[in-house]
């Protein structure tokens, strides 16, 4: 759910530690209303707070690249609106938000601030704010696991699921894999990897004429396969170094690689079986099935149940101080919304 965090924390944060610069300029009135949700307002103060939060949040406190603040903003109204719905109807619903928990989270919070510089001075007010932040939020999250917890579907429906979706339930190609590792520290420098690369060549000129691949594995591998003659078993396709999987991809019969460089040292490989990609029937996934069915079908209940909200809203935006708002999409708007 695009639900705001404790946007105020990251906007306090900013003032006391003077950490501005990654936020966007402050509205020119910040108690004037900037969007106005069923009656309930929301400040271009607390829409900036949003912001900044969202700034940081998504560019890790570098500048946004150029061109992107229009939608970022768009985004953070249409959150905000969310927010206010959902928790507005949670209290409709005659939900209260947990007091512990809230007191809990409100603690762990003002710990993050009590010894920065300036700190008694904003408590009072700010504490305030996160506690209404606190509240909000919980009753969102509240009523969206409610929402998403009456879904239950039948198992006709995870079967139909299972039968729409082949890909999420096919095993990938198997390979199995023989493998002679000659170890090279990470950290050793040219001349290890080269003499590692050199007896990887004669250990391949060998196998080219016949020697046998599991007895040099036992003798020359560092690898912990090489008990078992190199034989890793059957490994799943991508789950494989990249330098590894392009060469499985090429090799025929029992024919082994060239000296392959990874991480851990020169490599030589060999496949000495393949098990093509299959789909497991649904009576042998039905679990698995049933979640991403359920999953998938919550996520279209919630969906669905904010847009039934928003149809019913009266949403206003005054995009004065933030034309970008002007043309809010629909998911920061609702049936009868009014653009000043």
């Amino acid at each position: 759910m695009r639900i705001a965090l404790l946007v105020s924390l990251v906007a306090l944060a900013s003032s006391l530690a003077s950490a501005a610069d990654a936020a966007p300029a402050p509205a020119a009135d910040p108690a004037a209303a900037v969007i106005t949700v069923n009656g309930r307002a929301i400040s271009a103060a607390e829409y900036e707070q949003a912001l900044a939060a969202a700034v940081r949040s998504r560019y890790y406190h570098r500048a946004p690249p150029e061109g992107d603040m229009a939608g970022v903003r768009r985004d953070v109204a249409a959150s905000l609106v969310e927010l206010a719905l959902v928790a507005a109807e949670a209290r409709s619903r005659g939900m209260v938000p947990d007091a512990t928990r809230v007191e809990r989270d409100l603690e762990r919070i003002e710990a993050r601030f009590r010894n920065m510089p300036g700190w008694a001075e904003h408590r009072g007010p700010q504490v305030a704010r996160w506690r209404a932040d606190l509240e909000e939020r919980h009753l969102a999250e509240d009523l969206e696991k409610r929402v998403r917890g009456e879904v239950s579907p039948t198992p006709e429906q995870a079967r139909r699921f299972h039968d729409a979706n082949p890909a999420l339930f096919t095993e990938p190609e198997k390979v199995r894999l023989g493998l002679i590792l000659l170890r090279v520290d990470p950290s050793a420098g040219k001349a290890a990897r080269d003499r590692a690369r050199e007896e990887a060549a004669g250990i391949r000129q060998r196998l080219d004429r016949g020697a046998d691949f599991a007895e040099l594995a036992r003798i020359h591998s560092g690898d912990e396969s090489a008990a078992q003659g190199g034989d890793m078993g059957y490994v799943h396709r991508g789950a494989l170094p990249e330098p590894v999987q392009a060469a499985a991809d090429k090799l025929e019969g029992d024919r082994a690689s060239e000296p392959l460089t990874l991480l851990e040292g020169i490599a030589i490989v060999r496949v000495t079986d393949r098990k093509p990609a299959q789909l497991r029937p649904y009576e042998a996934v039905s679990e698995r099935a049933r979640e991403l069915q359920r999953r998938q079908a919550a996520d279209e209940a919630w969906k669905s149940f904010v847009a039934s909200l928003r149809a019913k809203a009266k949403i206003e935006i005054d995009a004065r101080q933030y034309p970008e708002l002007a043309a809010a999409p629909d998911a920061a708007k609702g049936a009868a919304s009014a653009s000043r």
